[in-house]
C-alpha cells in the first residue's frame, strides 16, 4: 500500500473525544437508544425566521458589550452544574423571551470537555424555574448533536438517545456526529430539532408535537449550557446565532459555580486540513478574520485521539487573513489523532472544532490472514462478513488504563479501528452501558496482559455494524439496585437492525435480562466460542424470574450461533423469536428448564448440539418454527423428547452458512468445555469454577453474583503492545490463537 494513500479528516463533538455510554439505566438512560431512521427535511424548514421580541427580566447580567473591528462575534459561555437532564436543571442561560413562532440558529464552535456529557446549544423553555419543560439541542463533549427534552415541569428528561425518545428520532442512532450547526424552529405547536455540517444544508433530527411537549405562546429562547461536573465549569463558544437575540443571563438552578456570559470579535481560522505519512502530518488551515487585531498569533495543536494533553506547534504570527501550514513530526503510525488551530490576538484565543485524522502503516500490504482458530468453528465461518474493512492502516486506539473511560473513548471514535489493551484488570461501568455506536469497531480483548479484561456493573451494546468482539468477559451483576429500580442488564448485545457483528469467545455472565443476545430485524450476526451461564433469575428483573442465557430477536436473518456453551440457566437457550432465521451448531446446553425455542415464522437449521442435565420433561427443541434438526443428542438418561409436536421438521437445511462444518455431536462437550469463553488458555478464576460445575454436573441456577463469590478484582498487569507494520489480520489471529486451546 501506498503509505500516504489516507488522508481521514472528521469533524468531532465539539471538545474531545471522550466517554462513550450515557447515562445511568436509573435515569432513563441518556445514551441507551435504538437505532432509528433516516429523514430528509421537511418543507417546514424553509419558513422565514420571524423576528423575535425580547423582554427585560429580573435575571441578573454581566453581558459585555461587543467589541469594535472586524471578526465574527463570538459567545463565551462558562456553566458549572451536575447537569441539564433529568426533573431539574443545574447549568447556565443566555435568553430572550420570544412570543409565538421562532427559527434560531447557532454554530457551537468548541466546548470544554469537563464530562463526556458536558453539552451546550440551543435551548426553549416555558420558565426559568429549574424544573421548567424544555426543548434543548445539545451538543454533548464526548459525542454529537442530538436533542433531549422534558414533556412536562419536574418530568424526567428523555432525548432521541434515551430508550423513551428513540423512536421519535429521525436519524440513525438518534444523534449527528458531525454537527457542530444547531436548529431549533417552532412553527404553531410543533417544535422540530435540526442539525448541519455547514450551517446551510440541515437534517430533522425530531419533530415534537403538543402530544410530547406544549410550550406557551412566551418562551424563554437562547443558550445553555452546563458542565456534568459540581466542581467545575465548562467553557462553550458559539457563533453565528441568528433567529434570537439573547439579552440577559443567568444560572438555572444554583450551581456551586456561578455561570457567566461575553459577547466578543475574534480572529478565526477555518478550512482545516491534514495530509499524514506514518510519523507525520502536515496541517493547514486559512486563517479567516483579524478580529479588529494588527497582528494575529497562528498555531495548531494536536494529540492521540485518546490523549488527554495537547501538543503545540511554535506560533505564526500574521498581519492580513491567509494560509497557515505547519508540519508536525514524531506521529506513530497508524493511529488517529486530533488537531485544532488557535487563533491568538492579545489576551483572547480562539480554537476551532477538533478534527480527526489517522497515520497510515507504511505497509505495502498483506493478503496473510494468520492462523484460524483452533476451535472447529472460526468465526469467519458465520454469516458475517468478518471486519471486511479491516487492512493494513486501519488504525489502532490503545487502552491503557482498566477504566470505563478509557475503553469509551478508544470505542467511539467515528472510524474504522481497533481496539487494543496494554492493561488488563476489572472495568467498573459504573451501572452503565457501554455502548458501542459507530460501525467497524474490533475490539481485541486478546492483545491484554493476563489475566485480560472483564467488564463488572453494566452491558456491553454493539449499536454499529461491521464490528467485532473477542475474548471479553461481561458481568454485569445486580450493581447495588433493586427490583424495580429499572435495572435489568444483558451482558453484550449486537442490539437491533445491525448487521455483519461477530461476537467470538467472549463470557457472558451474571445479566439480569439475557446474556448474549442478537436483537430485532437484525441480519449475518454470529456468536461463536462463547460461553453464557448464570444470568441471575430472581434478581432486579421488573418481570421477576427471569434466569435467561440468550434471545435473537424478531426477523433477525442469517444468525449464526455454534461452538457455544449455554449453561446453568432456566431458558432461552436460546429462543429464536418470530421471524428469525438462524443456524444453531455444535453447542453445549447444560442444566436448563427450557431449551431451543423457536418461534411461529421461522427457520432453523439445528445441527449437531448436545443437551444435558433438563429440571424439566419440556422438549429440548421446541415451539412452533420449522427446523431441520440433524444428530442432536441428549447427553444423559433424561426423558425428555428432544423435538416438541409444534415443530414443523424439514427434510433439507433452510439455511447455512458456505463455510460452516459441522462436527460429530460426541465431540462437542469436551471441546467446547476446552475452547469456549474469554481466553480459554488464561480462564479467571470465576470462568474456571462454571466451567467445572458443568463438567461435573455441580452448580445451578443463582440470583445474585454475592452467591459465587462476587464481582472480581483483577490484576492490573501492563505491556507494550508490538504491533507489526504489515499483516495487521494475521497479528490479531495469532494473538488470540496465543489464549486459545
Amino acid at each position: 500500500m501506498n503509505p500516504d494513500r489516507r488522508t481521514f479528516i472528521r469533524t468531532l463533538g465539539a471538545g474531545s473525544i471522550a466517554g462513550l455510554a450515557g447515562c445511568s439505566a436509573l435515569s432513563g438512560g441518556d445514551d441507551t437508544d435504538t437505532p432509528a431512521t433516516d429523514a430528509e427535511p421537511t418543507d417546514a424548514e424553509k419558513t422565514s425566521t420571524p423576528e423575535p421580541t425580547g423582554t427585560e427580566t429580573d435575571a441578573p447580567t454581566d453581558t459585555d458589550a461587543p467589541a469594535t473591528g472586524d471578526g465574527p462575534t463570538v459567545i463565551t459561555m462558562k456553566a458549572a452544574g451536575a447537569d441539564i437532564w433529568e426533573s431539574t436543571d443545574l447549568g447556565h442561560f443566555f435568553f430572550a423571551e420570544v412570543s409565538g413562532d421562532f427559527d434560531a440558529r447557532v454554530e457551537v464552535t468548541s466546548l470544554e470537555n469537563t464530562n463526556p456529557h458536558a453539552k451546550a446549544g440551543l435551548m426553549a423553555r416555558a420558565a426559568l424555574d429549574p424544573k421548567s419543560r424544555n426543548v434543548m439541542v445539545r451538543k454533548r463533549a464526548g459525542f454529537g448533536t442530538s436533542p433531549q427534552w422534558r414533556p412536562t415541569d419536574g418530568a424526567a428528561t428523555t432525548s432521541t438517545t434515551s430508550e423513551a425518545g428513540a423512536p421519535l428520532s429521525r436519524v440513525e442512532g438518534g444523534t449527528m456526529n458531525d454537527a457542530n450547526w444547531q436548529r431549533l424552529q417552532r412553527v404553531g405547536d410543533t417544535i422540530r430539532a435540526y442539525g448541519s455540517q455547514n450551517g446551510e444544508d440541515w437534517t430533522l433530527m425530531v419533530e415534537l408535537t403538543a402530544d410530547q411537549i406544549e410550550l406557551p405562546d412566551t418562551v424563554f429562547l437562547g443558550l445553555a449550557a452546563t458542565s456534568h461536573d459540581n466542581a467545575s465549569a465548562t467553557t462553550a463558544k458559539f457563533r453565528n446565532l441568528s433567529g434570537v437575540e439573547p439579552t440577559k443571563n443567568q444560572d438555572l438552578g444554583s450551581p456551586i459555580i456561578s455561570g457567566s456570559v461575553s459577547v466578543d470579535q475574534a480572529a478565526v481560522i477555518s478550512g482545516l486540513g491534514a495530509e499524514s505519512s506514518p510519523t507525520g502530518a502536515t496541517l493547514t488551515g486559512t486563517l479567516e478574520s483579524m478580529g479588529g487585531s494588527d497582528t494575529v498569533d497562528a498555531r495548531f495543536e494536536y494529540r492521540e485521539a485518546t490523549a488527554s494533553e495537547w501538543q503545540a506547534t511554535d506560533a505564526t504570527s500574521l498581519s492580513e487573513p491567509g494560509a497557515v501550514e505547519v508540519d508536525v513530526s514524531g506521529l506513530t503510525p497508524r493511529r488517529y489523532y486530533e488537531f485544532r488551530a488557535v487563533a491568538a490576538t492579545g489576551d483572547q484565543e480562539f480554537a476551532t472544532v477538533a478534527q480527526l485524522f489517522s497515520t497510515p502503516s507504511g505497509s505495502d500490504g498483506s493478503s496473510d490472514q494468520g492462523p484460524a482458530s483452533s476451535s472447529h468453528v472460526d468465526p469467519s465461518q458465520g454469516f458475517a462478513d468478518m471486519a471486511p474493512w479491516l487492512d493494513d492502516d486501519t488504525p489502532l486506539v490503545v487502552v491503557d488504563e482498566p477504566t470505563r473511560e478509557s475503553l469509551a473513548a478508544a470505542t467511539s471514535i467515528p472510524g474504522p479501528r481497533v481496539v487494543v489493551f496494554e492493561t488488563s484488570g476489572t472495568i467498573d461501568l459504573g451501572a452503565q452501558d457501554l455502548n458501542v455506536r459507530n460501525d467497524k469497531c474490533w475490539i481485541a480483548g486478546q492483545t491484554a496482559p493476563s489475566p485480560g479484561i472483564t467488564l463488572i456493573r453494566g452491558a456491553l451494546k454493539i449499536y454499529g455494524n461491521d464490528c467485532v468482539v473477542q475474548h471479553i468477559r461481561s458481568r454485569p451483576g445486580t450493581a447495588g439496585m433493586e427490583r424495580g429500580d429499572g435495572w435489568q442488564p444483558d451482558a453484550i448485545e449486537a442490539v437491533d437492525e445491525t448487521t455483519g457483528n461477530v461476537i467470538d469467545h467472549c463470557t457472558g455472565t451474571w445479566s439480569v435480562d439475557e446474556n448474549i443476545n442478537i436483537g430485532y430485524d437484525t441480519s449475518d450476526n454470529t456468536i461463536t466460542n462463547c460461553l453464557m451461564a448464570e444470568p441471575l433469575n430472581d434478581a432486579t428483573h421488573g418481570k421477576g424470574e427471569h434466569g435467561y442465557n440468550s434471545i435473537i430477536g424478531d426477523r433477525a436473518k442469517n444468525v449464526t450461533l455454534a461452538g457455544n456453551v449455554y449453561g446453568l440457566a432456566t431458558d432461552r437457550n436460546p429462543r429464536l423469536k418470530q421471524g428469525t432465521e438462524t443456524v444453531v451448531v455444535n453447542n453445549l446446553i447444560h442444566h436448563y428448564h427450557d431449551g431451543m425455542w423457536a418461534d411461529p415464522e421461522t427457520k432453523h437449521s439445528i445441527v449437531g448440539n448436545v443437551f444435558e442435565d433438563p429440571q424439566t420433561d419440556q422438549p429440548n427443541i421446541f415451539g412452533d418454527g420449522s427446523v431441520y434438526a440433524e444428530d442432536n443428542v441428549q447427553n444423559d438418561d433424561a426423558d425428555v423428547p428432544m423435538i416438541g409436536d409444534g415443530i414443523s421438521q424439514l427434510d433439507s437445511r433452510p439455511l447455512w452458512p458456505e463455510a460452516l462444518e459441522a462436527v460429530s455431536s460426541g465431540e462437542v462437550k469436551s471441546h467446547n468445555l476446552e475452547h469456549a469463553g474469554a481466553r480459554p488458555t488464561d480462564r479467571t478464576e470465576t470462568d474456571k469454577r462454571i466451567i467445572s460445575h458443568i463438567r461435573n454436573g455441580e452448580g445451578g441456577v443463582i440470583d445474585s453474583q454475592e452467591e459465587v463469590g462476587g464481582y472480581p478484582e483483577l490484576a492490573e498487569n501492563t505491556h507494550s503492545l508490538d504491533v507489526p507494520t504489515t499483516g495487521l489480520r494475521a497479528w490479531l489471529r495469532e494473538q488470540a490463537a496465543a489464549v486459545e486451546p
